[in-house]
């Protein structure tokens, strides 16, 4: 897509022992490393979506109101699968000043829950868009923490297929992640409740992976 729209892509290569197309906070340091490179080669500007504070600003100012306006403030949980820490960042913030009674929680991979101050042990897994094992994530700091959810792969990918199969969502890893995650809370304390959650991008992504090949 960024080829069709006339920009130049370059390819980082992962860590020797990286699975293909799981994505680790190893990895991203690479890009990371590449990008600064590239920035001060060609005098660029760099749109960091680890650092810009666009990144959350739009979650605040948009998502958060527009989620508390479809549901006219009835809304007791809001769940998040962190990647940048964006989208918690600003949700989390636009719905507490609107009732500071809502909990959010904070979602990661099972053995890859660096947020939640737990041991990674399983850094390669497959729910891409997330769970580098990344702990000190900028967006997170000073943003309320009401809990921590782990997710198994199995569970990311089961009930992705289960959104398309059933709702006609067309989600990818991480949407199935924050799912699985309500449903945990569901089936927990939180019966009957309203969960907020957000579907983060098109299951097209995700054709040539496992998610769609069993």
């Amino acid at each position: 897509m960024i080829r069709a729209l006339g920009g130049e892509v370059l390819l980082v290569d992962q860590l020797p022992d990286a699975q293909v197309g799981e994505v680790s906070g190893g990895d991203l340091e690479l890009v990371q490393q590449a990008a600064a490179a590239l920035t001060r080669e060609r005098g660029a500007f760099r749109a960091d979506q680890f650092k810009r504070d666009g990144n959350w600003l739009s979650h605040y100012q948009g998502t958060g109101p527009e989620i508390w306006d479809a549901a006219n403030g009835r809304i007791d949980a809001f769940v998040d699968f962190i990647g940048t820490g964006g989208t918690y960042a600003g949700v989390t913030k636009a719905l507490k000043e609107r009732n500071p009674a809502i909990q959010c929680f904070v979602v990661e991979p099972q053995g890859a829950a660096a947020a939640a101050g737990q041991q990674i042990t399983h850094p390669n897994h497959p729910i891409q868009g997330g769970g580098y094992a990344m702990g000190d994530l900028n967006f997170l700091k000073d943003v309320p923490v009401d809990g921590y959810l782990q997710v198994s792969s199995d569970e990311a990918r089961d009930t992705a297929r289960l959104l398309a199969r059933t709702e006609g969502i067309f989600g990818g890893f991480s949407s199935g992640a924050n799912i699985a995650a309500a449903l945990q809370l569901l089936a927990g304390g939180k019966t009957g409740k309203t969960i907020a959650v957000v579907i983060c991008d098109s299951g097209l992504k995700y054709l040539s992976t496992d998610l769609w090949h069993a």
